[in-house]
């Protein structure tokens, strides 16, 4: 029977659904099914999933092609890495060398750390956390990376009063987010000196050093991040699994966690989406939410709007916002924080739109039109290129 879009119009479960080959393999076990094909190549790589089809894909597909072009992706994939390997170093000593303390999340370090080789976990750029003790240093992390980034004469009043809750760089043609919260979900995060004492050092090629999260944190942060961005590729759900067979996660630290920030209900809805996905078990140390939050939460973040890979990324985009305001004891926040969101600092509307002349309010009114038609624009452009692709693929296989 067919499954009806969030607009009304009829999807079949085929559209929604990934090859079980992909699903079996962000599970990390091997796929009950050999069946694979150039027609759903498109879709292994729109979820980042081209590393862990290669791993397998290698010794097991039978299209000469298809393994053909997995491998040429993953060669690029690789040399990327490479790159991301080097600003990611080169921003490390750059701020260690001014005695600021960061951490890295997510990207390269996750991939050498829950992954078997390079490659398997793509990133497209680097992800660092300043120090909680040097928040109030932000300007001078900035300056250091980017000095020539526009926010500098404004970022530390707008660090200091939460405004700005991250950055994003400009080092060697590569994006750096510089996070100022560990969470970025409007409202501060309450344990971030608790969460950064826990931080591990990593080794980085060349014998430099990083702080990492521990892996109950980054569970929590993989977690937090995977219902922000609506649960868009499959790798999302890989990077979940593997951290839980490292054997590594503290559950009970991960629900005092989540607790003690109030959304204790969103990072195990989540985890249970994404176990129940793959076929995963539950953890016996954890109780399932229940509740009128939980029923809130699969209202919201209801399976249909799940897994859509860059589709994903660009529609739902203002229901991350209901993290904060389903969070337990935190609705204040959260509200102040939505009024201060609808008016944003000066200093960041003159940076967004640089292009704009007028007073504040014209800029952020005008500003914010223009943005709605380019969204729409490149949901419209990505729509088109996927029914290009999809007709493309049927036409080859036959």
């Amino acid at each position: 029977m067919a499954r009806r879009t969030d607009r009304g119009r009829p999807r079949r479960r085929s559209d929604l659904e990934l090859p079980s080959v992909l699903v079996d393999l962000a599970a990390d076990r091997e796929p009950a099914s050999d069946e694979f094909d150039s027609q759903q190549w498109a879709r292994a790589i729109d979820h980042r999933m081209g590393g862990l089809l290669w791993s397998w894909g290698r010794d097991h597909l039978r299209d000469h092609d298809l393994k053909t072009r997995l491998l040429m992706h993953d060669l690029g994939v690789g040399a990327h890495l490479d790159v991301v390997w080097k600003v990611l170093g080169y921003a490390v000593s750059q701020l260690h060398g001014r005695g600021i303390d960061v951490a890295t999340v997510k990207g390269v370090t996750a991939g050498a750390r829950w992954y078997r080789r390079t490659g398997e976990r793509p990133c497209s750029d680097v992800d660092l956390l300043l120090a909680p003790h040097h928040l109030d240093r932000a300007a001078e992390a900035v300056a250091a990376l980017q000095p020539d980034h526009p926010w500098i004469p404004h970022l530390d009043a707008l660090v200091a009063s939460r405004r700005v809750q991250a950055v994003t760089l400009r080092v060697d043609d590569m994006d750096v987010d510089l996070h100022f919260d560990l969470l970025k979900l409007g409202i501060p995060t309450r344990g971030a000196s608790r969460i950064w004492d826990r931080t591990l050092v990593h080794e980085l090629p060349g014998g430099a050093a990083v702080r990492v999260l521990d892996d109950t944190a980054a569970l929590l942060h993989f977690l937090v991040h995977l219902n922000k961005d609506r649960f868009q590729r499959l790798l999302g759900y890989a990077d979940v699994q593997r951290v839980i067979a490292g054997g590594q996660v503290d559950w009970d630290l991960l629900q005092q966690d989540a607790r003690r920030e109030g959304i204790e209900v969103a990072v195990l809805r989540t985890l249970e989406a994404v176990l129940d996905e793959m076929s995963l078990p539950w953890p016996a140390e954890v109780p399932r939410p229940r509740g009128p939050r939980s029923l809130a939460w699969s209202l919201l973040w209801r399976p249909s709007i799940r897994l859509r890979g860059s589709e994903g990324r660009l529609r739902f985009r203002m229901r991350q916002n209901w993290i904060a305001i389903l969070a337990r004891g935190r609705g204040r926040e959260a509200l102040w924080w939505w009024i201060r969101e609808f008016w944003p600092p000066e200093a960041a509307v003159d940076v967004r739109y640089e292009g704009l002349r007028g007073p504040y309010l014209w800029k952020l009114f005008r500003g914010r039109v223009q943005a709605a038609s380019a969204h729409r624009r490149n949901l419209a452009a990505l729509r088109r290129q996927k029914a290009a692709t999809k007709t493309s693929d049927k036409a080859a296989s036959h």
